[in-house]
Parts: structure tokens; sequence; C-alpha cells
């Protein structure tokens, strides 16, 4: 099998389980705070992993409050349970006044991160991309990652990975189709107004 099919198969068997998403309209970007230099960000993404969380983090409660212990910030770190019509299970949900800053989806086994829900501009990116900006100025014609179409709640979106990276993917979303179901992948041209709705970090396997 290619590493394109193979990506495309990672990408539609994370969609299947990325039902935590919680995609709002009014919280899909939180906060109205300017967005920070990245050297001002309370918490970075990057390839490694999200502020203090990384690919040895385990799925637990105590464990990732106390990772945020540290910070001079005040996070709050609570479980929540999410309902969807296959199952119900936990997430773990970090939040800042009102707004959540991320979520984070559990493997399985409710032991070890899947993936994390980045949900607010306020979060630096090393890759230089914010919540908000439009699909044409995060990838240069012609050298577009790899990107398909979402699945079930995400069935309007498009997922992408992000640039020269296999574990960070970006999620578009157009307020023209916000509501409908895309059948196919729009082309480059056509994805260059769609806007950086969430992105979505995965331990490197």
């Amino acid at each position: 099998m290619s590493i394109p099919h193979i990506r495309i198969l990672f990408l539609y068997t994370l969609l299947s389980f990325l039902t935590a998403c919680d995609n709002n309209p009014e919280d899909t970007v939180a906060g109205n705070s300017q967005i920070p230099a990245l050297k001002d960000a309370e918490i970075i993404l990057s390839p490694a992993g999200v502020g203090p969380l990384n690919a040895k983090t385990t799925f637990n409660i105590h464990k990732i409050t106390q990772a945020f212990a540290a910070s001079p910030n005040r996070y709050h770190v609570e479980q929540i349970q999410k309902n969807t019509e296959a199952r119900n299970y936990t997430v773990i949900r970090i939040s800042k006044n009102t707004d959540t800053l991320l979520l984070i989806n559990p493997d399985a086994k409710q032991e070890n991160i899947f993936s994390i829900l980045i949900k607010d501009r306020r979060i630096g990116n090393i890759l230089g991309h914010t919540l908000g900006m439009e699909y044409g100025a995060i990838y240069s014609y012609g050298h577009t990652e790899q990107c398909s179409i979402g699945k079930v709640e995400l069935a309007s979106k498009v997922l992408c990975y992000a640039p020269q990276s296999n574990n960070i993917i970006y999620l578009f979303s157009d307020r023209m189709s916000n509501k409908h179901t895309l059948n196919n992948l729009p082309p480059a041209d056509a994805l260059d107004g769609w806007k950086l709705e969430n992105i979505i970090w995965k331990p490197k396997p």
C-alpha cells in the first residue's frame, strides 16, 4: 500500500473516533483576545505535544491536572461525558475562564491519549498557523498536504495534514457549506477561502 493511501486511511480512522469535536459555532474559535506571539503563548503546539502533554502522557485526570499545575496560569481541568449513537465515553477538557482550550480524547482502552483537539486561537503553534487562518495562507499552490473530507458530524469539513507534518491535522470549514455534506473533496482553488476551525494533534506512532 502506498504512503498516500496509508495517510488517507489514517484520516478516516481518526475521523471515526473524533466524536468529541463539539463544533458549536459559538465556541469554535473561543476567546476574542489578540492572537499572541509564539513566545507569549501560554500553551504551545508542536509535533512533540501540546504544552506539557506528549506521547508519554497517560489519559488520567490527576496526572493531566498535575501537568498543568506548574503553570502560573489558572487552568480548569475536568472530565466530561460524551454521548454518541455508538457509545458513551469520557474526555478531558482544559479551559480558562469560560473558554475551552483543549479537548483530550482517550484511546479505545481509555488509558492513553488518542488525540488532542485545539479549540482556542490563543494556543501557540510552532508551525506559525492560528485558528481562523485561511487555507490559501497556509498551503502554497501545488504543495497541499494530503486532505480528506470529514465523516458523520464532520461531513461538511475538510481535514488536511499540516505542512510537513504527519501527526498534526488541520480542520477547515466554509461558512457557505457548513451545513452541507461533502461528497467529494473540493479542489485546492475552491478551498482557498476556507478557514482553519480546529487543530488536531495525535501522538506519533
